[in-house]
C-alpha cells in the first residue's frame, strides 16, 4: 500500500466512523452539521464525479417514474367507467397527490436537515413541506373514501364509523411533521410516523374485514391491500419510529439548539443546502422512491376500485 492509499483509507475510515458514531440526528445543527456532513461525504472512496452521478441516475429515475405515473391517472380519468360522485373526488384528490409527487421527485429535499438536490425557490423547505401537506391530506381523504365505499359495498357499517378516524388522526400528523421541520426536533418526526403506523394498521383492520364479505376479483384486491398496509405498518414501526426516536436521542446528547417557532418558520424559507453527493442522498432513496412510486400507485388504483364491485 502506497502512501496515497494509506490516507485514503484513513480518510475513508474517519468519515464512515463518524457518520455511524453521531448518524444524521447530530448533523442538523444550524452552526456546522450539514457543512460538516459535506465536507466528510467529499472524501468518499467513489469519488465526487461518480457519486454525484449515482444521485443524479436515481433523480432521473424519479422524474421517469413520475412521468408514467402522471400517464397512469390520466388513463384511469379517460377510462370508460360510470361517472359518479365517488369517482369524480377520487381523481381529482389523486390528481392533486400525482402532481405534488411528481414535483417533489423533480426538487427532492430533506426537511430537517436543510437539504435539497438543486438550488432553486422551488426547493424551498417550506415550499417543498407546504405541497407535501396538501398532497398527504388529500390521500387521507382518499382513504376515508375508500372505507366509506367499502362499507356500502360490503354492508359492514363498522368500515364506515373507521373511516371518520383517518382525516383527524393524519391532520395531528401533519402538524407534529410541521412543529419537527420548524423547530429541528426529530420527536416531532417520530410521533407523525407512529400516527402514520396506526392509520395504516386501521386500514389493514379495515380491509380484512371487508375481505370477508366480497369475492371474485375485489377479494384479490382487497387481500392485496390488508397485505401492504400490515406490511408497512410493521415496516414503519420496527424502522420508521425508532429510526427518528434515535436521531431525537443524538441530538440531545450532542446539545444542539432546536429553533424557536417564529425563527423556525423564516429558516425553512431562506436555508438549504444543495448537494448531489451520493453519501448525504442515499439513506433517503429507499423511501422516497417507494413514496413517488408505489404511494402514487395507490392513490390511482382507489379511484378504480368502485368499478370492481360483482
Amino acid at each position: 500500500m502506497n502512501d496515497n492509499d494509506y490516507l485514503g483509507t484513513k480518510l475513508r475510515c474517519k468519515c464512515w466512523g463518524i457518520l455511524s458514531l453521531h448518524g444524521f440526528g447530530v448533523l442538523t445543527g444550524p452552526l456546522w452539521g450539514v457543512p460538516r456532513l459535506m465536507a466528510l461525504a467529499s472524501v468518499s472512496a467513489l469519488g465526487p464525479v461518480w457519486s454525484e452521478s449515482k444521485t443524479t441516475l436515481w433523480w432521473a429515475g424519479l422524474c421517469v417514474a413520475s412521468l408514467l405515473n402522471v400517464g397512469m391517472w390520466l388513463a384511469a380519468a379517460r377510462a370508460e367507467l360510470p361517472d359518479t360522485t365517488y369517482r369524480s373526488w377520487q381523481l381529482v384528490l389523486s390528481g392533486i397527490y400525482v402532481a405534488v409527487c411528481a414535483f417533489r421527485s423533480a426538487f427532492p429535499r430533506v426537511d430537517l436537515e436543510r437539504l435539497c438536490l438543486w438550488d432553486t425557490p422551488l426547493s424551498a423547505i417550506f415550499v417543498g413541506r407546504f405541497a407535501a401537506t396538501l398532497a398527504e391530506m388529500c390521500f387521507a381523504v382518499q382513504c376515508t373514501l375508500l372505507l366509506s365505499k367499502l362499507s356500502e359495498m360490503t354492508r359492514v357499517a363498522s368500515l364506515d364509523t373507521l373511516s371518520m378516524c383517518i382525516v383527524p388522526v393524519i391532520v395531528i400528523a401533519q402538524l407534529s411533521c410541521w412543529y419537527a421541520v420548524i423547530t429541528l426536533n426529530h420527536l416531532g418526526h417520530a410521533v407523525e410516523e407512529l400516527l402514520w403506523t396506526c392509520t395504516v394498521a386501521l386500514l389493514a383492520v379495515g380491509f380484512a374485514s371487508a375481505w370477508l364479505h366480497t369475492d371474485g376479483v375485489l377479494r384479490v384486491v382487497i387481500s392485496i391491500g390488508v397485505v401492504c398496509c400490515g406490511g408497512t405498518a410493521f415496516v414503519m414501526s420496527l424502522i420508521d419510529v425508532p429510526m427518528y426516536i434515535s436521531r431525537w436521542q443524538h441530538h440531545r446528547r450532542a446539545k444542539n439548539p432546536y429553533l424557536p417557532l417564529l425563527g423556525g418558520l423564516q429558516d425553512t424559507l431562506a436555508r438549504r443546502h444543495s448537494t448531489r453527493n451520493w453519501i448525504v442522498w442515499r439513506r433517503e432513496v429507499p423511501w422516497m422512491t417507494l413514496y413517488f412510486s408505489v404511494g402514487v400507485w395507490l392513490s390511482i388504483g382507489m379511484a378504480l376500485v368502485e368499478s370492481l364491485a360483482p
